[in-house]
Formats: structure tokens, C-alpha cells, sequence
């Protein structure tokens, strides 16, 4: 059986932000697209970092609330950008990575997504749905 690589399961099509971005802007782009975590890119479209739901409501300490809510009540000079609450040390792999060391990679930092980078740029993203709609498909064939 062919090993399987992080180019046969990636999700090719990332939905990427900007380091400059409000986290308001990065909330509503989260609960548009129904994902839970984005890539940061610079000016270059570089990855920079990663932002995640678990940040945006960090900076509220709150639990089950909608950001939303508490955007409105925050002062202008409280304003918050993307940059300034992203993991900037980010693990990554790359197209050739084999599935077994992602799931290592995931398990043993209790992460839930993976980027995958060419030279620095994101060209696809491993969530732990990803992997489950594989195992789902590979189970399938084998009835």
C-alpha cells in the first residue's frame, strides 16, 4: 500500500488572514466559512502564524459567548489585530510528509490543524476533519 502524504489529504483551497486584521474580522470570517482555525500571512503571503477560535476568546476570557458582543463594547484604543494574539511559532509540514508523522505532530501538541507549506506559503491545511473523512473513506473500501 502506498504511504500517504500530506498532498493526498490536504485541503487545497485555504482560507488565509492578514497579520494587520481586526479579530473581529478574523471571527467573522471563521463563523462564515465555518472553520475554526486560519493561517496569518504577511505582505508576501508568507505564513506568519496561526489564528484559532480558543485566541479569540482568550483575549475576553469568557466561554460560550459570542465575540461579537463584546467587539461592540471594546474602546477604540483596545482595538486588537490578528498579529498580536496569533501562535507565531507554528508547526508545519510539507506535501511529502507522511500521515502518520502528522498524527504524531498533532497528538503530541495537542493541535488540530497542520498548514502545509511550500517555501514559506501555505498551499493546503490538515484539520483533524481531514484526517477523519480519510480514515472514514479508507474503512468504507474495505467492507
Amino acid at each position: 500500500m502506498e504511504e500517504i502524504k500530506a498532498r493526498n489529504i490536504m485541503t487545497k483551497k485555504v482560507i488565509t488572514i492578514s497579520h494587520n486584521t481586526s479579530i473581529r474580522e478574523a471571527d467573522e470570517i471563521l463563523k462564515k466559512n465555518k472553520i475554526t482555525g486560519l493561517p496569518v500571512i504577511d505582505k508576501d503571503g508568507e505564513m506568519v502564524g496561526i489564528i484559532s477560535e480558543k485566541h479569540l476568546l482568550s483575549i475576553y476570557d469568557i466561554r460560550g459567548e459570542e465575540v461579537e458582543h463584546y467587539a461592540f463594547r471594546l474602546p477604540y484604543e483596545y482595538r486588537v489585530w490578528v498579529e498580536e494574539i496569533m501562535t507565531k511559532e507554528v508547526i508545519s509540514v510539507n506535501e511529502e510528509t507522511p500521515l502518520k508523522e502528522i498524527c504524531e505532530l498533532m497528538v503530541k501538541n495537542h493541535i488540530h490543524r497542520v498548514p502545509v507549506l511550500r517555501e514559506k506559503k501555505v498551499v493546503g491545511i490538515i484539520s483533524t476533519m481531514d484526517i477523519a473523512k480519510y480514515m472514514l473513506e479508507l474503512l468504507s473500501h474495505k467492507k
